[in-house]
């Protein structure tokens, strides 16, 4: 009797061996923010609210995949994970994760990592020097909780948010949906009524005043200025016209953004416009009353290159020293 009342009181349940439980969750990229985005992948990191590193996963292409994650509550980022130019720092946090570029030379443009010496703006001579980064896409996602019966989470495409009603979205396929946009600004300009420009070689620019980093989490930008050296393209007639990513502008700096342009010429010389402290190639105003500040087009009408000396010697590597030339611009 004894024996049957101990077996009786005997009850068998299921073992559960992972605590938190681990789920499968489904990455998915909405691209309705940037339709002609074409990354060659994305990585994806969850950051545990409670602290730590977080998970990362990398994807092929721009459709996501499936994950491996425990069951809690996280902070989620994404973005491109093809870049060349941007740096990362931080990474270890979701507020600390950021991205920013290496030093680099104004003269870049046209000789590389051996550029060497080409005067500044003036104002602008202690400013770093900074490579212009790649095209970032990228989101955030807050309030996200993985359960054993599905997801919740809060990611608003940016072009919702005006209409957004504040509910957290909610899959019980344990589904993310992550809505990437640009993370960095498109600068384009146009030089206008060039004179003398089929004599040019080769050129280049830069801007100062600009911001040298981005976090991620918050897309918030780096406050010191730096300047940024660009590329210049030259239709051989009267116009010069270029494309640049940058970080942007910050919007608490007060420093003006000051264009130079480096012009080598056919015989050999050397010119530097817009170093002198006028108003000539001082695009501020452009810069901050752009309509749409991730996507920047600037003006510069007039520019006056010299008429070099028929049968010149050609263009003489060796030569260093710039020829600073000052001349009014309108604007």
């Amino acid at each position: 009797m004894t024996l049957s009342v101990l077996f009786s009181s005997c009850e068998h349940k299921d073992l559960c061996y992972q605590h938190p439980h681990v789920k499968t969750l489904r990455v998915e990229f909405d691209w309705r923010d940037a339709p002609d985005a074409s990354p060659k992948g994305m990585c994806v990191y969850f950051y545990p609210t409670e602290g730590g590193g977080g998970q990362r996963f990398d994807f092929k292409g721009t459709t996501g995949g499936e994950v491996e994650l425990r069951t809690g509550t996280y902070r989620v980022m994404c973005y491109n994970n093809d870049t060349e130019a941007v740096l990362f720092h931080g990474m270890d946090g979701f507020d600390t994760h950021g991205g920013y570029t290496r030093e680099g030379n104004v003269l870049e443009p046209i000789y590389g990592n051996g550029a060497n010496y080409a005067p500044r703006a003036e104002g602008t001579e202690d400013e770093r020097v900074v490579i212009t980064p790649d095209m970032m896409w990228g989101c955030t996602a807050t309030e996200v909780e993985v359960t054993d019966t599905g997801i919740s989470y809060v990611c608003v495409p940016e072009s919702e948010r005006d209409v957004w009603e504040g509910k957290p979205a909610v899959s019980t396929e344990q589904v993310i949906t992550l809505y990437p946009h640009e993370l960095v600004c498109t600068y384009t300009y146009e030089v206008r009524n060039v004179k003398n420009l089929k004599h040019a070689t080769q050129m280049c620019g830069s801007l100062s005043g600009m911001a040298p980093s981005l976090l991620f989490g918050d897309e918030s930008l780096g406050t010191e200025c730096v300047t940024i050296p660009f590329e210049s393209v030259s239709d051989g007639v009267s116009t010069i016209t270029g494309r640049f990513y940058t970080f942007g502008h910050h919007e608490e700096n007060t420093a003006p953004h000051r264009m130079t342009f480096y012009v080598v010429m056919d015989d050999g010389k050397k010119y530097a416009y817009g170093t002198d402290a006028g108003e000539r190639f001082n695009v501020t105003g452009q810069v901050h009353d752009a309509p749409d500040k991730r996507h920047v087009h600037i003006i510069i009408d007039g520019l006056d290159l010299p008429q070099p000396i028929e049968n010149g010697s050609g263009f003489d590597v060796s030569v260093d020293d710039w020829e600073v030339v000052e001349e009014d611009i309108v604007m």
